[in-house]
């Protein structure tokens, strides 16, 4: 017995510096490579085996329950990515102040993949649009946007009616009658604007925004999608299935790793060559303790650590329980006054989330 609780406490220890590579890796980020991806994504299931070792080993030896319980209050450093509790009001004078309040939502193309044709997905539809339009948002940022004019996804007829008159596509136009991919769509006059596409919709738009006497500058994202099918995954009957999902989610994972860290070279460079204000907002198909999130958070704040409340998982399919929808904010010029994801709205894979900003 004493043999096998020995073999056990080095397995631990073995565990345990993993753990601290871990912690250094989410801490220093100093690497894009795909498995110091793989390994900062896990820091989730990492801490909760160290929570459960906690009672194990207090029983098993109570001295060695003293290491879990450390690595436990260590993950400490990374908790403010997982769970908010910053609801306490903003103690900033903004009286006579123009307020700024940017939604990011991938509405998934407004259900157009689902049978739209049905009598339900046509009422939802039209519900989910309703509740974008009565948002009270200044800016919509909306990766997977789809417009199709004379039909129930003409979109962008229907937003202008609720006030966003303003409007930035990729190669700053619509094609034809329709258009599918990330747009921002605005209440506010957009000054100037420019976009750069990664793959398919996947890219970035840059729009400058007349904010009261200011020029706020907003990025909207949507990084590249791995198109994970989780569900083929989950619901493997048989070894060889599994296997060989198991194998394509590896390899999606993989590529998905290495190509969101060379769009986020480009993504640094616009916010490094802002003469403005700036918000990052969108999918950014990466959970909090990822390399981008870690290296964005060097120079921007995270709306969610600062206003969020709760977990704030912005996902609505398999796995669910993670956070990839973000803004991220310049402190220095901009003042966030609240931070909101609604995760009663579930229209789409994704939640919307909002933030609203003051110029300082």
């Amino acid at each position: 017995m004493k043999g096998i609780k020995k073999f056990l406490w080095f397995l631990y220890q073995c565990f345990a510096l993993y753990t601290l590579l871990i912690y250094t890796l989410i801490l220093l980020v100093p690497s894009d490579g795909w498995l110091a991806g793989f390994m900062m994504m896990s820091f989730p299931a990492v801490v909760l085996v160290h929570l459960i070792s906690i009672p194990v080993w207090f029983v098993a030896d109570r001295k060695k329950a003293v290491l879990p319980l450390l690595l436990v209050l260590g993950g400490g450093l990374f908790y403010s990515r997982t769970f908010g509790f910053n609801k306490e009001k903003t103690d900033i004078d903004t009286e006579g102040q123009k307020k700024l309040s940017v939604m990011s939502y991938n509405v998934h193309v407004f259900q157009k993949n689902d049978d739209w044709r049905t009598e339900r997905v046509r009422k939802d539809i039209q519900e989910m649009k309703t509740w974008i339009g009565d948002s009270g948002a200044d800016v919509l940022c909306m990766p997977e946007y789809y417009d199709e004019d004379e039909t129930i996804f003409d979109t962008g007829t229907y937003f202008k009616k609720k006030g966003y008159k303003n409007a930035a596509y990729f190669y700053k136009r619509k094609y034809g009658k329709s258009y599918w991919g990330l747009a921002i769509l605005s209440k506010l006059p957009i000054v100037a604007a420019k976009d750069t596409v990664f793959l398919a919709q996947n890219g970035m738009i840059q729009a400058d925004l007349k904010v009261g006497r200011d020029t706020v500058r907003v990025i909207a994202l949507h990084l590249y999608s791995m198109t994970l099918s989780l569900s083929k995954l989950v619901h493997q009957k048989e070894m060889d299935g599994f296997k060989r999902e198991g194998r394509d989610t590896y390899r999606r994972m993989k590529h998905g790793f290495k190509m969101r860290s060379e769009e986020y070279k480009v993504l640094q460079q616009w916010v490094d060559e802002s003469p403005y204000p700036v918000v990052v907002c969108g999918d950014f198909n990466e959970v909090p303790y990822s390399y981008i999130y870690g290296k964005l958070r060097k120079s921007l704040r995270n709306g969610f650590e600062e206003k969020g409340n709760g977990f704030g998982f912005t996902y609505n399919h398999l796995p669910y329980f993670i956070r990839i929808d973000n803004q991220f904010y310049q402190k220095e010029k901009l003042a966030l006054l609240d931070f909101t994801t609604f995760s009663q709205v579930k229209y789409s894979d994704h939640y919307p989330i909002m933030g609203t900003y003051i110029v300082k």
